[in-house]
């Protein structure tokens, strides 16, 4: 709730409290009660504090839920705009996928090592390489080192950037074949 609008509802909420309280004594009793007018006045206080309450946790609650439909719809342009990028760029993709095989090949890379320099292109943590895998992090980390030797490249990055800076020169494939 707005910072700003707290003391109105809670001198709403009093005055609606008092207002019910009075009319609640004036209704039920013929003589005024003080102690008893103070019960009434509490006791709608809670119930005009407590509806209150409902329709705050209400009203963001409707907030969330448009929040997140525009998170929805977010995500869904996006991924459409990535599967229209995809459906643009395929030719372009296939042609980079075929040049990093072939420069695998080049390297003498064995089809696990391949498999392994592939999915740390991707980005992905040789954890989950070895969970994808179904072998232990001490193999993948083996054969990640073969490919780093086979290559002549000394460790993640440069792998990505071997193959990253052909992109940027605007070229098909590698810059030099190591």
């Amino acid at each position: 709730m707005a910072p700003r609008r707290a003391p109105l509802l809670a001198i709403a909420v009093i005055a609606a409290a008092l207002g019910l309280a009075t009319l609640d004594t004036a209704v039920e009793r013929a003589t005024f009660d003080p102690g008893g007018f103070a019960l009434e006045l509490l006791e709608w206080a809670g119930i005009v504090g407590a509806l209150v309450a409902a329709l705050a946790v209400l009203r963001a609650l409707r907030r969330l839920r448009l929040d997140q439909a525009a998170m929805r719809d977010d995500l869904a342009q996006a991924v459409a705009l990535g599967a229209g990028w995809r459906e643009q760029h395929a030719r372009a993709l296939d042609d980079l996928a075929a040049s990093i095989r072939r420069q695998f090949d080049a390297w003498e890379l064995t089809p696990a090592e391949a498999d392994i320099a592939g999915l740390m292109l991707k980005g992905v943590s040789l954890r989950d390489v070895a969970r994808l895998r179904r072998t232990s992090e001490a193999t993948i980390r083996q054969q990640a080192q073969g490919v780093y030797r086979k290559s002549g490249l000394a460790g993640r990055a440069e792998l990505a950037a071997f193959f990253l800076e052909s992109l940027f020169e605007g070229r098909a494939g590698p810059s030099d074949q190591r």
